[in-house]
């Protein structure tokens, strides 16, 4: 295995247009597969989240006449609904499997990480966990994320331009950055699109999972074991669906969750790739200071967490350390031999010290495995195992360990 090779050659060879993408000599196949994520009656109705974003224009308005500058960019992010995002609701997503099998009897769902633009660093790791525990691999974009945005919200100039109005309103701003222009926008004055965002990826997965387990899916069959590979937010998203445990379906699945873990309280993802100062007081606020009084605000959060959905709960227990312990720390217990983290040593968005007092308890008592790694080069979370000639060695020698390891719980 050659950690950089591989990433340039899979980069290069994959696209969406392609239904199998079949590389010369070897012995797998990406395949691509439309998927169509529904809209019920949970989720926001169209009124609200038009009177929402016309609310936001207003406030940005407000904000820029009080400086004196011009903000179009920050209104234009609010021009669709989010109800209206046709990438959103019919997007490909790409699934790694072996040639030998007309349908592979297990996989692995790979989450990936919040704001995340494509899916460039993800193919190696599909490829590494398909190759070393012989299971397909499928990537499911997060809602949202990936290609389930509109096109201007990745636009260079336009976010960049974004970027610079959002510095001319907070002159205090920092991390800010055309990459997270948009979410860091978008998440400010619109958290609640976070809770969305999630429950509509989670209501996807449960569709998808149906899906395989009615027969109907081209590739896997219906009696698959399913496991999970998830990195960051992905984590977070993993934790809820095996809290939950919809129909039983994850009795025996495992989560290795990579970078990924703690409650929100003890994430710290201000960052230029992911959303800026800004952003993260207003995320900090709503979700882990202020969140039962911020819920009822919003119409559709306090029907949907005024009900007795047990993913409402493992939702708002993974909020706050603090909050919901005993609840969390209960289904942790019962969870404790499905999951496994393996956490970073240097990484300041997810360190391991906040991966271990959510998943081993206050008191560390739960038997969650936690594995603290470092490297002996310059890495972050955003880029655990970064590109260049000078380290590809060691970053090599670094990645075959992690995915050994990770491959080696959930095979």
């Amino acid at each position: 295995m050659n950690y950089l090779k591989d990433y340039y050659f899979l980069k290069k060879i994959y696209n969406y247009k392609s239904e199998i993408i079949k590389p010369a000599e070897s012995d797998f196949s990406i395949l691509n597969f439309i998927f169509y994520s529904e809209f019920n009656n949970r989720f926001p109705e169209k009124l609200e989240c038009i009177r929402l974003a016309n609310k936001n224009k207003k406030i940005i308005r407000k904000i820029a006449v009080e400086k004196g500058i011009s903000c179009p960019e920050s209104e234009c992010i609010f021009d669709f609904p989010d109800s209206d995002v046709q990438q959103n609701k019919v997007f490909i997503y790409p699934v790694y499997k072996n040639n030998k099998k007309a349908k592979s009897d297990s996989v692995i769902f790979l989450l990936h990480g919040l704001n995340e633009k494509s899916w460039d660093k993800y193919h190696v790791w599909a490829k590494a966990l398909l190759e070393m525990t012989g299971k397909a691999v499928l990537m499911f974009p997060i809602s949202f994320h990936i290609n389930r945005v509109l096109p201007s919200w990745n636009h260079p100039r336009r976010m960049d331009n974004l970027s610079k109005e959002r510095m001319m309103m907070y002159p205090d701003l920092s991390e800010s950055s055309f990459v997270n222009a948009a979410i860091s926008t978008r998440l400010q004055f619109k958290p609640e699109t976070f809770f969305w965002s999630g429950m509509r990826t989670y209501n996807d997965i449960i569709k998808l999972i149906n899906q395989i387990k009615s027969g109907n899916h081209p590739a896997i069959k219906n009696n698959a074991s399913i496991d999970f590979f998830s990195y960051s937010i992905g984590a977070f998203l993993t934790e809820i669906l095996l809290m939950d445990n919809h129909n039983n379906w994850f009795d025996k699945s495992k989560a290795l969750l990579f970078c990924g873990g703690p409650a929100m309280s003890h994430m710290y993802p201000s960052s230029r790739y992911i959303y800026d100062s800004e952003t993260y007081k207003s995320m900090t606020d709503f979700y882990v200071l202020n969140f039962d009084k911020e819920i009822m605000k919003s119409k559709s959060m306090r029907n949907y967490f005024s009900g007795l959905e047990p993913a409402a709960l493992d939702f708002k227990s993974l909020l706050n350390v603090d909050i919901e312990s005993e609840y969390r720390e209960k289904k942790l217990k019962n969870l404790s031999g499905q999951i496994k983290a393996i956490s970073l040593a240097k990484d300041n968005v997810i360190p391991p010290s906040s991966v271990k007092l959510t998943l081993c308890g206050k008191n560390k008592d739960i038997p969650v495995n936690v594995v603290e790694k470092d490297f002996p080069f310059e890495y972050d979370h955003i880029s655990p195992f970064p590109l260049g000639e000078g380290i590809k060695d060691d970053v090599n020698k670094s990645f075959i360990e992690v995915f050994e390891e990770s491959s080696e719980f959930l095979g």
